[in-house]
């Protein structure tokens, strides 16, 4: 480009600045032109708006920035945006749906115990209650994000989705934003759209979920030998279950999964950190000290991993995109009442669906208790039987593959058991039998005295898997 043109150029710009504001001073930079003004403090915030919409048109980017006393308009072009068509968009959301509806399938089979991962039922109750729910929790997510940032006239893609394997089926969503952000007000709106919008199709998705936990379920019983994986209630979905109360030991619904899942979204996108949603608020509402707050978000990230490991890998990913947020166009304009009470609604929000802790490791428990039903003692003449009843409750969270052993039988006598729906004549010494998951069976034990017998200790051993107890039963003898 000519001198001459160049001349032209920084005066259509001059002439569209001083539409605006009073100029005094013009400097040429490099790669920007630095335009000195005398802005009215009142319409400040107004007239700069306006004038990033017109040079925004003409492909220009303004930046207004105060040092020295001096308020100073720094203007460059706008870098050329390749667009891609938004084929690519579609393309990602079928994708993530199928990879969702897997994942659904996945947690349909293990909450109704149909093992067959792809069978019809998993592959269509999986999409209903946990695919359709998850992808519009993060659809009305950036959805909000992208209809609040048009409001401001930021140039914003459509959201991409972005597909994973089970048991999420997704690393969730995201926009791409064209435009730098206008000014301070523009960061805490579009930034706290999203977690709202979210949550808004979170808390119904939950209610729904938690209504068909509350049924009991398909499927309730033993988490297996393997274990199973817990996952904590945030302080909302807690709130939540006092009002659709869960009977205890049943197996989470797949859809009250989704919007555990959407809380824990929620949560994640506004911690105060970086380019996060609460990276944009705090950046607005605290302009350049947000950076402190992000530090110390990080800090307390790290120090969470020491209980959950997942927090080290959000820590680093944030470090990643970089923990210092860019400053918006308008750094100067100051942020009004409205915005710090939305600031207070996004901080609340945070408190109500963040979990210190989202996943525990649940081992199984192989506990049970065993009740004499009556006295541990008995008294019996010679040549008589002495029957002692006890009631076996598995207490643990698995079932439980029980033996009842009987110890130091004096010589001469006999002791044997069994269950007491049996008949007697299947006793032995020796008794091994299932104990289902939450269930209880009675067991009698049998004691033959023998003429010559003196009162003696009968030795009751009970084990399951990785638990033993002993229990002593005395049997005197009548004269």
């Amino acid at each position: 480009m000519g001198q001459a043109d160049t001349a032209a150029e920084i005066e259509a710009i001059k002439s569209v600045v001083g539409k605006y504001f009073p100029i005094y001073d013009i400097k040429v930079t490099q790669d920007s032109l630095l335009i000195y003004v005398n802005p009215d403090p009142v319409s400040l915030k107004s007239n700069f708006e306006k004038l990033r919409k017109e040079l925004g048109e003409k492909s220009y980017i303004p930046f207004i920035d105060y040092k020295s006393g001096e308020h100073i308009i720094h203007i460059a072009r706008k870098p050329e945006i390749r667009r891609r068509g938004i084929w690519i968009n579609w393309l990602l959301l079928a994708a993530t749906f199928v990879s969702t509806v897997v994942a659904g399938a996945y947690w349909w089979a293990s909450y109704s115990s149909n093992n067959e991962l792809f069978a019809p039922d998993n592959l269509l109750w999986g999409a209903v209650f946990f695919a359709i729910p998850l992808m519009s929790i993060l659809g009305a997510h950036e959805l909000s994000h992208f209809l609040m940032s048009r409001r401001y006239g930021v140039d914003a893609s459509l959201p991409f989705f972005i597909p994973s394997i089970p048991p999420l089926g997704t690393f969730g969503a995201f926009i791409s934003m064209r435009d730098p952000m206008p000014d301070r007000k523009a960061l805490v709106d579009i930034g706290v759209a999203g977690p709202l919008g979210g949550l808004l199709v979170t808390i119904p998705v939950a209610v729904i979920g938690l209504f068909l936990t509350s049924q009991g379920g398909v499927h309730q019983g033993s988490i297996g030998e393997s274990g199973a994986m817990g996952f904590m209630m945030a302080p909302l979905f807690e709130l939540l279950t006092y009002i659709i109360p869960i009977p205890p030991g049943v197996v989470i619904h797949p859809m009250a999964f989704a919007a555990w899942v959407g809380m824990l979204v929620t949560a994640i996108n506004l911690l105060p950190a970086g380019q996060l949603d609460g990276g944009h608020i705090a950046r607005g509402l605290l302009g350049e000290k947000a950076r402190y707050l992000s530090y110390a978000t990080i800090v307390g990230l790290f120090i969470m991993s020491l209980f959950y490991v997942g927090w080290m890998i959000f820590g680093f990913i944030i470090l990643f995109l970089g923990l210092r947020h860019p400053a918006p166009l308008n750094d100067i304009s100051k942020i009004d009442i409205r915005r710090k009470v939305v600031g207070a609604i996004a901080l609340v929000v945070l408190v109500a669906t963040f979990t210190p802790i989202p996943v525990v490791e649940i081992p199984a428990d192989h506990a049970y208790e065993i009740n004499v039903i009556g006295s541990n003692t008995t008294t019996v003449a010679p040549n008589e039987v002495a029957i002692f009843n006890m009631t076996v409750s598995n207490t643990g969270n698995i079932d439980n593959l029980m033996q009842l052993n009987v110890l130091q039988i004096p010589s001469g006598w006999t002791a044997n058991l069994s269950l007491s729906d049996q008949q007697s004549a299947n006793a032995t010494s020796t008794l091994d039998f299932v104990l289902p998951y939450k269930n209880s069976t009675n067991v009698t034990m049998q004691i033959v005295v023998p003429a010559m017998a003196t009162p003696s200790n009968i030795v009751l051993q009970a084990a399951s898997n990785d638990r033993e107890s002993i229990i002593v039963f005395r049997v005197q003898i009548s004269s």
